[in-house]
């Protein structure tokens, strides 16, 4: 996977580079916005790091520029305190996702990897299904966070010559954060105050395992209902937790939600579906994505 990374700071700059590489990635990195672009036109990166506050061209300016030549790349806004509302303006003008400084690297680490796992085996396929005017189809999987990515896919895979390339990463990005969410909160029962407090103290894998071997959540699913009928395709996903009260939902301009990576699920999600429904206590979840011809 390619990344690019844009950012004035030097040292922050320098900061990512040492991380993204350490975790493997091809990368390129440039010093404004401006600059930044010249080297997407040149390298079409997979994924752009870049900051909000730049010279010569900002990082709002440079998300407008990659979109009208590129919608398949990821864009991660790197936001400092007190802008974070510009960060979800650019979220609504095609941005996937943020984070805030100084970055938990953390963080940073496990959004390059949900990324990465989108690109590597992408293949788009016409082939006898393009002539399926309805189906239906059910999984259930036990709760296991490795699982996702590969659910995910083949998820997408049943409709990835429906939508375009972008709407295929979308779809992905959301059914990856609706998935997650029904496992951590719904069948693990960790609420986000558990959560804040294991990735500050680094042991969020170890609060995983604490509720794979609880004998009150180990056991639990996830249960997905796919339907496509010639207009829509819709996912419905259920968990066994306890639900919770979704008629009332935080603002997504709260601080607590826009300046942590988790509580954001279902947020980011909605920016993905043309339509998401909570359904019953609260443990199950409708996204729906119109077929546009």
């Amino acid at each position: 996977m390619k990344v690019l990374i844009v950012e004035d700071d030097i040292v922050s700059r320098e900061l990512l580079r040492v991380i993204v590489q350490k975790e493997g990635y091809e990368l390129r990195t440039a010093e404004d916005g401006m600059a930044g672009f010249e080297v997407f036109s040149e390298y079409m990166p997979d994924v752009v790091i870049t900051d909000i506050r730049m010279p010569r061209l900002d990082g709002i300016e440079l998300l407008k520029k990659i979109r009208t030549i590129e919608r398949d790349t990821i864009v991660i806004i790197v936001t400092a305190h007190g802008n974070e509302n510009i960060a979800l303006e650019a979220l609504h003008m095609g941005a996937n996702n943020y984070l805030k400084k100084p970055i938990n690297l953390e963080d940073l680490k496990i959004i390059l990897s949900r990324y990465h796992s989108l690109y590597k085996t992408k293949t788009v396929r016409k082939d006898i299904t393009a002539l399926i005017t309805s189906q239906h189809l059910l999984l259930s999987i036990e709760s296991d966070l490795d699982l996702i990515p590969s659910v995910a896919e083949y998820l997408v895979n049943q409709v990835s010559h429906i939508y375009s390339n972008t709407d295929i990463i979308s779809i992905e990005l959301g059914l990856s954060e609706l998935l997650l969410n029904a496992i951590e909160h719904g069948s693990f029962n960790i609420s986000g105050d558990e959560k804040e407090e294991a990735l500050k103290n680094n042991t969020l894998v170890d609060l995983y395992n604490n509720r794979k071997e609880n004998e009150l959540y180990k056991n639990k699913k996830v249960h997905i209902e796919f339907n496509r009928t010639q207009s829509y395709c819709e996912w419905i996903i259920t968990d066994e937790g306890e639900g919770f009260d979704y008629t009332y939902m935080p603002s997504p301009f709260t601080d607590r939600l826009v300046t942590n990576l988790h509580g954001r699920g279902v947020f980011i999600s909605k920016l993905q579906f043309d339509s998401i429904e909570y359904i019953g206590k609260g443990n199950c979840v409708k996204a729906r994505k119109i077929i546009t011809t």
